[in-house]
């Protein structure tokens, strides 16, 4: 655990100081904040110590509670845990409660096939602790279930909650529904570092209000109204965001973000796919990084939207109704606000169906990476949509878009890497295939939907170079990912232009 916990740290610094350049709200908010209590709550190797041999029980009998501890006090069905330690849940509780009560301390609890449900109110109510520390046992499935209406409405307020920190370890299995509002939600911190977790919830489905992070294990989070993933301390400093270091997510929303953020969204690593239709699939009032990892957004209004937007690494494929990435303060300027979109690595490949592919409010920059988009099929959004400027000094870009006359805008003339502009009422959605005087494969690129125009740029364009533009013809071998195939063998195109690069952007037609 502390060698998995230091590389966890390592890649977080990493992330955050490739990140740091093009805003400073990360070396603003990563302070930690001493009128927050629990600010010195750091996760330590020791919290997921569990010994056995000290563990007392406590076991749910469908419509009674009994316990080996002294510390337990039991009323009813409802049992209240007043001291730190440890203690292992069981059995099944069809209608009560089971609430962590302890001035400080950590309290571990092992759930070994404990089922509970609760008719008027949360089955589970962490109120009060240094930290509480949930284990999954090995094998084991568990379940809490909360009323769909509570009698009090003021606190607890979700099926699974905690006033304090709180973990999740192990490899069993957990299932929550939170029927009344949120499924599991803390108004500190909440860490998954791995486990089986299935939650659905009427409107949050994963809350940490400080920040949450997910280490690993297998997470399935669908929620209603609200986030799937969800951090929103919007006054200290240091907290208010999402970072996912690895697992396998699988997250839904009817009507929210997929994953949302006051602070920022960082994605290190893991497996994620995301449907969020009706809204963004990453969000945050600040920054997104993605940093490595492979992220899916299946389905999107907008794929991420933050004013600044950063991709340093990893494989991100998206699908949007409207922009694919929207990089803005969200103040509805039509002039430079000063948002950015940098592309310095990993692949990322846009579908923006009826939106622009990307889309800023102030400026984006690419240094590195490889961005395959593909634009609306009708005007007036385009591949690319900005209000300052568009430098690009590294990296392979291809952008697809329809007609729309003088709103076609490419990357500036500023730019140190040289691109062009390809317009032609034949482009469709036919394959197109572009080489160097000498034969070699600049890219083969099919369009999703029909297009008029396409802007690319990579460093093999070079000043006062000869190229050719081949449309249909076959690629065999190799592979094709978003319309774009590479390392196999282009053949059988008809050559529609040879042109020379004559400046920082060319401009052809055919």
């Amino acid at each position: 655990m502390r060698n998995k916990f230091s590389l966890f740290i390592a890649i977080y610094a990493l992330g955050l100081s490739v990140a740091c350049n093009p805003d400073t709200v990360l070396s603003n908010d990563d302070s930690s904040d001493s009128n927050d209590s629990s600010a010195s709550q750091t996760e330590q190797a020791s919290d997921y110590d569990w010994n056995s041999t000290s563990a007392e029980t406590i076991t749910l009998n469908t419509t009674s509670i009994s316990t080996t501890s002294a510390n337990v006090t039991i009323s009813g069905t409802t049992a209240t845990i007043t001291k730190a330690g440890s203690y292992i849940l069981s059995g099944n509780l069809t209608n009560g409660q089971l609430i962590v009560k302890t001035d400080t301390g950590i309290v571990k609890i092992m759930l070994n096939g404990a089922t509970m449900a609760n008719s008027s109110t949360s089955p589970f109510y962490i109120k009060s602790a240094s930290k509480a520390i949930i284990f999954l046992a090995d094998g084991s499935t568990n379940s809490v279930s909360d009323a769909s209406t509570y009698a009090n409405s003021d606190e607890p307020n979700a099926s699974l909650f905690s006033n304090t920190y709180l973990a999740f370890t192990g490899t069993g299995s957990l299932t929550v529904k939170g029927n009344y509002n949120d499924a599991i939600s803390s108004d500190d911190q909440i860490i998954i570092n791995n486990g089986n977790i299935t939650v659905t919830a009427k409107d949050d489905g994963i809350r940490g209000k400080d920040y949450l992070k997910v280490n690993g294990g297998t997470i399935k989070a669908t929620a209603g109204t609200g986030h799937a993933l969800k951090s929103d301390n919007s006054t200290d400093a240091g907290y208010g965001y999402v970072e996912v270091n690895g697992g396998n997510l699988t997250l839904s929303s009817t009507s929210a973000d997929g994953i949302h953020a006051k602070k920022r969204v960082i994605i290190n690593d893991g497996k994620l796919s995301i449907s969020a239709p009706a809204s963004q699939g990453l969000r945050s009032d600040s920054l997104v990084v993605v940093n490595g990892g492979t992220t899916t957004i299946t389905a999107s209004n907008e794929g991420v939207e933050s004013p600044i937007i950063t991709f340093n690494g990893g494989t991100t494929d998206i699908t949007a109704s409207d922009d694919g990435l929207n990089a803005t303060y969200g103040n509805g300027s039509e002039s430079n606000d000063n948002s950015l979109l940098l592309i310095a690595g990993g692949y990322l490949a846009i579908s923006a169906k009826t939106g622009d592919g990307l889309d800023s409010n102030g400026n984006i920059k690419m240094t590195g990476g490889t961005a395959i988009v593909h634009g609306p099929s009708s005007q007036p959004e385009v591949g690319i949509d900005y209000n300052g400027t568009f430098n690009i000094s590294g990296g392979l870009l291809m952008v697809s878009g329809p007609n729309s006359g003088n709103m076609i805008q490419t990357t500036s003339t500023s730019s140190s890497q040289y691109t062009i502009k390809i317009t032609s009422s034949s482009i469709g959605t036919n394959l197109i295939h572009i080489e160097d005087a000498s034969g070699t494969d600049l890219i083969t690129f099919k369009p999703i939907r029909s297009a008029y125009y396409l802007v690319f740029s990579s460093s093999g364009l070079k000043s006062g170079s000869s190229y050719s533009i081949y449309t249909g013809g076959t690629y065999t071998g190799g592979t094709t990912i978003n319309g774009y195939s590479t390392e196999g063998t282009y053949s059988g195109g008809t050559l529609k232009k040879t042109f020379t690069v004559s400046g920082i952007v060319t401009s052809v037609s055919f």
